[in-house]
């Protein structure tokens, strides 16, 4: 959907648009717990940390904010559910240890110029970090086995390669106990509050340019009601608010255009 209101309510640009551009995130003290248990898990435990949460709540989000609060080169696999030896060689790709002409392209080369460039990594004082995001969609046990074995990488004692997992709440169920008993920290992503909703609402308004808030309190209610507080769901209704309330000339969104923007986005609405 194209936005045609950023004019009438003096905005610069789209302000609830999908992203996953780390600038797009708003500090919330739950969010802001979240990322401080995932950081310190990584680099004062030193193994994987494991961020779960329901669809829609932010995780591919604060996982980027995550890699750009350390500085770390970062590998984002977004379709982990690959053979091992083709996620072994994105992975290498990614950190520019990828076959060159006339390079061993096995499987054992692939490994070795893995090996090579995380300890090259670690002697700069570098640790690269490996996001594994939908990793609930991961069905084949030796997935998470060559997942495991890559922390035995460690040049000077703790693994070479940083790994976030990141996935729906049901990658609970998938973690073998292999890899679950290296975690150093696993963190569930929930739903806002309806304090942190309109924090975040006015959050992301401001950043595309208002001046002031443009949800009263009822419409806050009404969106985070509507949304369940996921910022997913919210992002679209409170978008659909917006030109709901520029279509009927509105200088905001009032309670009714939240209504509507509801109505207009249930599937189950719209299939009545």
């Amino acid at each position: 959907m194209i936005a045609l209101y950023e004019s009438h309510f003096g905005l610069s640009r789209r302000p609830f648009g999908e992203t996953v551009d780390p600038s797009a995130y708003i500090a919330l003290p739950g969010r802001e717990a979240v990322l401080r248990r995932l950081r310190f898990g990584l680099e004062h435990g030193q193994g994987p940390v494991l961020l779960y949460g329901p669809a829609g709540s932010g995780k591919t989000l604060l996982a980027r904010s995550l890699t750009r609060a350390l500085g770390a080169t970062a590998a984002h696999l977004t379709f982990p559910a690959m053979p091992p030896a083709d996620l072994l060689a994105y992975l290498a790709d990614e950190l520019g240890a990828g076959p060159a002409p006339g390079v061993d392209p096995s499987l054992a080369g692939t490994l070795r110029r893995l090996r090579r460039r995380l300890a090259e990594a670690v002697a700069r004082g570098e640790r690269p970090l490996l996001v594994v995001d939908e990793a609930h969609l991961i069905d084949d046990p030796a997935t998470f086995e060559v997942l495991r074995s890559l922390l035995n990488f460690a040049t000077l004692g703790p693994p070479d390669l940083g790994l976030v997992l990141v996935g729906a709440t049901e990658v609970l169920l998938h973690l073998p106990p292999s890899l679950a008993d290296r975690l150093t920290a696993r963190a569930l992503l929930g739903a806002l509050t309806e304090p942190e909703a309109s924090t975040y609402l006015n959050g992301r308004l401001a950043a595309a340019g208002a001046d002031a808030p443009l949800f009263d309190d009822e419409a806050v209610a009404a969106l985070h009601r509507a949304s369940d507080g996921l910022p997913r769901r919210l992002n679209r209704l409170a978008d659909f608010a917006l030109l709901v309330a520029y279509a009927e000339g509105l200088p905001r969104p009032d309670a009714h255009a939240v209504t509507v923007a509801t109505r207009e986005c249930n599937p189950e609405g719209l299939a009545a």
